[in-house]
């Protein structure tokens, strides 16, 4: 009896074994996994091996060491040819083909024919599937069946890569955005008792009796609790705030318990542990947009981080209390958070806590419109952020975020603000490849920014062709700060208002409900 898969990846790897010991090559199991998973035929080869995006890369890197491959050249091929995906060369579409074992063809199945149309035979089931693979009513049933096995064994990172392409490789209706809006609860659901999900019984047990007692709070329970917090992070950059944020809240509700009754030598990983999650809940609400309840909660996190002796922890909050004054247009408040966050930054040894208190102090002296101390604050960032690229060190994990990607999208803000769209614009085309489209927030606000980077340079259709991409992915997250973003690029082109390009977005806007501008 076979082993009832856990995961939608298990799944592929149980059906491609299945195919295959069938008789079935390589290219019969991808075409096959276009239509019942509904991919395109580059995803479904990879699909087909049971590889990630990284693995695919791993795989390419083994076997030409001298032409170097990340999963973020996987994912730019994958999502081609939408607006964000990048064309594949001849070379390296044989270099795929080689690694798939199919024919370079075999590849390209989902681009149109421009040949004389024939006759055709009735379909294959293979071929039927593929046929109605951009069916939105097909889909439907196909993603919800993608995401349950995720509300089981939530992947984020898998999460992101399955909805984004199936974001990206269908029409725009409501009934997609509706479904997501369902299936968002669904996942709420699923992450909300992390404490609880352990494979070891005792372990189980132990944080049971702490949840009944948090007199009994343990090590093993803190551990626990601490290594869902990438995942509670990662479900708002994936999903947006209001499915994030009362995820955060139980669990700080359960952590403060903790923390009132933790032993003496137990107090400094509770009270970090409730700082972060104050700080979550603050970064949520502050998505949401409701800043004064945010400015409550990093309050409550730069507390707990002191009471823990945190400086790192205290630093990394001063950041974000900075970040939202700035948002506000109070970027001299900004300024005093950032320098105050640098001062900790210095004590704390951390060059991540040294490069993020700089970026935060670029943005707000960019605010303020003071442009040479932003760029010297660009310029301290990078200096800091390459001594950390550098190392093997291990970072805390709220830096998990931050690469090299993100320096250049805050580069590409902060040279919007200074009046500089040709940097802007350099350094956005800089960050998009390097960006990791599983952070759906963090990649739609640099998209956003690049769409205004091109406004300012008169570039209209290169604007509204990007901004409607960044309005489809908020099907996947709606954070109202960012679909405010697109708004405001949007009324930027209000010039153009009548032009055909301006009058297809506000269609694609109106279809994904982020609204345009009245004429």
């Amino acid at each position: 009896m076979a082993v009832k898969p856990r995961s939608r990846r298990q799944e592929q790897i149980q059906a491609a074994q299945e195919l295959r010991a069938r008789g079935w090559n390589w290219a019969q199991v991808a075409a096959e996994f276009c239509g019942r998973y509904r991919v395109n035929p580059r995803v479904a080869h990879r699909m087909a091996r049971g590889w990630s995006q990284r693995e695919a890369a791993d795989a390419w890197n083994g076997r030409w060491p001298d032409d170097g491959k990340t999963f973020k050249n996987f994912s730019t091929w994958e999502l081609w040819p939408g607006p964000t995906g990048h064309a594949p060369s001849l070379a390296t579409l044989d270099r795929l083909a080689q690694l798939y074992e199919c024919a370079v063809s075999d590849l390209l199945t989902d681009m149109p024919s421009y040949g004389a149309k024939l006759n055709a035979p009735a379909q294959t089931k293979i071929s039927a599937g593929i046929a109605g693979a951009t069916a939105p009513p097909a889909l439907v049933p196909a993603l919800a069946d993608t995401l349950a096995h995720f509300a089981s064994d939530i992947n984020y990172v898998e999460l992101a890569e399955e909805i984004v392409m199936w974001v990206q490789g269908v029409p725009g209706d409501m009934s997609r955005r509706e479904l997501l809006q369902k299936i968002s609860t669904t996942l709420t659901v699923a992450a909300a008792a992390p404490l609880l999900d352990m494979a070891d019984a005792d372990a189980r047990d132990r944080a049971a009796a702490a949840l009944e007692d948090p007199r009994r709070i343990d090590a093993v329970t803190i551990a626990q609790a601490e290594s869902g917090l990438k995942g509670f992070r990662m479900q708002g950059d994936v999903l947006g705030p209001h499915v994030a944020l009362q995820t955060a809240l139980a669990q700080r509700k359960v952590i403060g318990e903790f923390a009132a009754n933790a032993p003496s030598h137990l107090r400094p990983r509770v009270f970090s542990l409730y700082a972060e999650l104050s700080q979550l809940v603050g970064w949520e609400l502050y998505d949401i947009g409701d800043y004064r309840a945010a400015a409550y909660y990093y309050d409550d996190a730069r507390t707990a981080a002191h009471d823990a002796e945190n400086v790192e922890l205290v630093t990394y909050i001063l950041c974000t209390m900075s970040q939202l004054a700035t948002w506000q247009g109070k970027p001299r408040v900004g300024i005093d958070h950032a320098i105050a966050a640098q001062a900790w930054a210095a004590q704390s040894g951390s060059e991540m806590a040294r490069a993020y208190s700089a970026d935060v102090a670029a943005r707000a002296f960019a605010g303020a419109g003071e442009a040479n101390k932003a760029r010297a604050a660009l310029e301290a960032e990078r200096t800091a952020a390459a001594e950390v690229w550098s190392s093997d060190e291990p970072l805390a994990s709220w830096w998990y975020f931050y690469d090299e990607s993100f320096y250049w999208s805050i580069r590409n803000e902060v040279s919007l603000q200074l009046n500089d769209p040709a940097d802007a614009l350099y350094a956005a085309q800089t960050a998009l490849p390097l960006r990791d489209i599983a952070n759906v927030r963090d990649y739609t606000h640099t998209l956003t920014r690049q769409a205004k980077a091109h406004v300012l340079q008169g570039d209209v259709h290169e604007a509204t062709q990007i901004i409607g991409e960044a309005a489809r992915l908020t099907a996947v997250n709606r954070s109202p700060r960012l679909e405010q973003t697109i708004r405001d690029v949007r009324t930027s082109l209000t010039p153009w208002q009548r032009t055909k390009s301006v009058r297809q977005l506000d269609e694609a806007l109106r279809a994904h409900g982020v609204g345009s501008i009245e004429v």
